[in-house]
């Protein structure tokens, strides 16, 4: 589907914002903790055996090359394994090195460049989508979406032989509820439900629905109602965007323990600034990590 409406380089999404001195202060202060984290040692630090969990929405043709060079920085002290593999060793308390897992969520067509870009480094990715919009062909439900639920200029979406290809390719694909609405404000009844259909659906289309991670993603964004809803539901993990990585600890895990920690990045941000929130999370890690109280 080719349509002027929707935009294709993330430039024009900076265009459609303006950055206010809240970010103009949060670039400069990455900056400077960018400089401090060249203290000797934090090579050792980044050489720390744990489960990097990654996640992007979005690789725009004006962040394909920055994504590339990120991807080959990183090989440079990580293995990269599937999103399933990181899940299991996690688990299983097997993290004898340093690895990462690249996910994405909201299902944009340019997750089909990000899949290339990985393809090309050896690695796979975990594609977190929201049924009701893959394969969407109104111009004014896209819009109405993206600027709803993501707060997010109109971009075009995957199709179901996206979803195909990426699946054929190796890459996951996981589950980010039918709309991508925010948990938190559902009964647990219209969660039951939605997490019903979504399931369903991702199992008639791929044949299996492993992982899921919730909207928004924050802690408050969640709760313990929904926790149970997810894994009694048939999924083996459940995923959040607060910032952290996973580390061996005490013992292995049962699934419903494990709640997911997965650093949020933007192709088009410094690679000094990315790899300051990979240097925090490698020295803050710690087995307690790997757990949260929901609120109920």
């Amino acid at each position: 589907m080719q349509n002027t409406l929707f935009v294709e380089e993330y430039r024009q999404v900076l265009r459609s914002r303006s950055p206010g001195m809240r970010g103009l202060a949060r670039h400069v202060a990455l900056d400077a903790l960018a400089r401090l984290d060249r203290w000797p040692g934090r090579g050792e630090v980044l050489d720390r055996p744990r489960v990097q969990f990654l996640y992007v929405h979005h690789v725009f043709k004006d962040e394909e090359a920055k994504m590339d060079r990120l991807m080959a920085h990183l090989a440079r002290q990580h293995t990269f394994i599937p999103y399933g593999e990181g899940v299991d060793r996690v688990l299983r308390n097997e993290i004898d090195k340093p690895y990462i897992c690249i996910s994405s969520d909201d299902g944009f067509k340019n997750n089909l460049a990000l899949a290339a870009i990985l393809e090309r480094h050896g690695a796979k990715g975990c594609f977190f989508i929201n049924p009701s919009i893959i394969g969407e062909d109104s111009s004014a439900v896209i819009e109405a979406h993206c600027r709803e639920k993501l707060h997010f200029p109109p971009v075009e979406f995957l199709d179901w032989k996206d979803v195909e290809r990426l699946q054929k390719a190796g890459h996951e694909i996981g589950s980010h509820t039918m709309a991508h609405t925010n948990v938190a404000a559902m009964t647990t009844a219209e969660f039951t439900e939605d997490c019903g259909r979504m399931r369903q659906v991702l199992m008639q289309r791929c044949g299996e629905a492993k992982h899921f991670a919730f909207p928004y993603g924050r802690f408050f964004h969640f709760n313990e109602a929904a926790r149970k809803v997810v894994f009694d539901g048939g999924f083996i993990s459940c995923a959040t965007a607060e910032r952290g990585c996973h580390i061996n600890g005490l013992r292995p895990l049962e699934p419903r323990e494990l709640v997911i920690r997965r650093d949020h990045v933007i192709a088009d941000w410094k690679l000094a600034h990315i790899v300051h929130f990979l240097v925090q999370a490698a020295r803050r890690a710690s087995f307690q990590g790997n757990f949260h109280q929901w609120g109920r």
